[in-house]
């Protein structure tokens, strides 16, 4: 089993997805839900090439489906650092535009 670390912003991203799915589906759908999540990044994290290379933008990131979400994610020597987790129907290239050098930041952090 390989590692995976969280930053902080995708730990923030983690609570409003928990905190949202409690409020529209209730607390044993949510836990299922965020676990499913868990268990998506540690399947990233034993394959890391299941991700899409956005390697042709401004900032290029891997990006994997997880869930109704996307793990944005970074491969390093010590595992996969998952730097985002956002809803499939937000602008994510937008969003890693206007993002994108703090996420790096984040992740030599780790």
């Amino acid at each position: 089993m390989a590692d995976f670390y969280i930053t902080n912003r995708a730990r923030f991203h983690m609570l409003e997805i928990e905190e949202r799915s409690t409020s529209d589906w209730g607390e044993t759908r949510t836990k299922r839900y965020m676990s499913d999540l868990l268990a998506a990044f540690q399947k990233i994290a034993d394959d890391p090439k299941v991700g899409n290379v956005r390697k042709h933008r401004l900032e290029p990131f891997l990006m994997a489906p997880a869930e109704q979400h996307y793990a944005i994610y970074a491969e390093t020597e010590k595992g996969i650092v998952i730097a985002a987790v956002l809803h499939k129907r937000r602008d994510i290239e937008a969003i890693i535009r206007d993002i994108g050098p703090t996420l790096d930041r984040e992740i030599e952090n780790l």
